[in-house]
């Protein structure tokens, strides 16, 4: 009597083969300052200080006002609202926090203007991330355990507070609040100050825009899963002589 449980075999092991690669963590450090959320399907930049650092990098005195940057005279114009033109108090060194923050309308600008070099990648796609994006990585970060703020594995820096791109009215935002976990609302000026509201900026490219090759172990399931194919086909012309 021929034995054909070697199908058996081949179904079970593709499933345990297949079922570690999908339950793999949704934040995939891809490397070069580049973070993969798979469940959004964007790309994170791993470093939420890169805003601060190319904003010193290209005004005239890198650590005080007034911002004196290439951003100044753009012109944003927002689904809602008026149009917004790039003022000097659009940014502001904040020197209690050692680094730049900006407006809404600066990061939005900032983002959709700014380009940066990930090992061979060039990514010029940034932009904010929506709120839902920004709500999907609060989840993941919580599921992970390692913290929303500062140092979060597998993020460099995450600031505590960033904008989103969602407005919900001309005069309001969403942004995500990491402290306590929350997607917050705010006013784009700030009255009391009589000035714009700042934030930090975090942001976003569409996709994956640095592929994760698939694990060596995945490759050697497929050859082998192939060979236990093969095997079987021989047994059953075998039996079927």
């Amino acid at each position: 009597m021929c034995n054909r449980t070697p199908l058996l075999t081949v179904a079970l092991l593709f499933a345990v083969g297949i079922l570690p690669i999908n339950s793999q963590a949704s934040l995939i450090n891809v490397g070069n300052g580049l973070i993969y959320d798979n469940v959004s399907d964007v790309t994170w930049i791993s470093n939420g200080l890169t805003f601060t650092n190319d904003i010193a990098a290209t005004t005239a005195n890198p650590t005080a006002n007034p911002y004196t940057g290439p951003l100044l005279g753009t012109v944003v114009t927002p689904s809602l609202g008026a149009p917004h033109t790039i003022a000097a108090n659009d940014l502001s060194y904040e020197a209690s926090l050692g680094r730049w923050v900006g407006s809404w309308w600066a990061a939005t600008a900032w983002a959709d203007s700014f380009t940066s070099q990930h090992g061979p990648q060039t990514v010029s796609d940034w932009r904010l991330p929506t709120t839902s994006e920004a709500q999907g990585l609060i989840t993941q970060l919580n599921q992970l355990g390692t913290g929303r703020v500062g140092t979060a594995p597998p993020f460099e820096f995450i600031p505590p507070f960033f904008w989103t791109s969602d407005q919900t009215s001309g005069t309001n935002v969403n942004f995500a609040n990491m402290l306590s976990g929350t997607i917050a609302n705010r006013t784009l000026f700030d009255a009391v100050a009589g000035r714009p509201a700042y934030s930090n900026v975090l942001i976003v490219a569409p996709g994956n825009v640095a592929p994760v090759p698939l694990p060596a172990a995945v490759w050697l399931f497929g050859s082998g899963a192939a060979g236990l194919i093969g095997l079987t086909r021989r047994r059953a012309r075998a039996c079927d002589e």
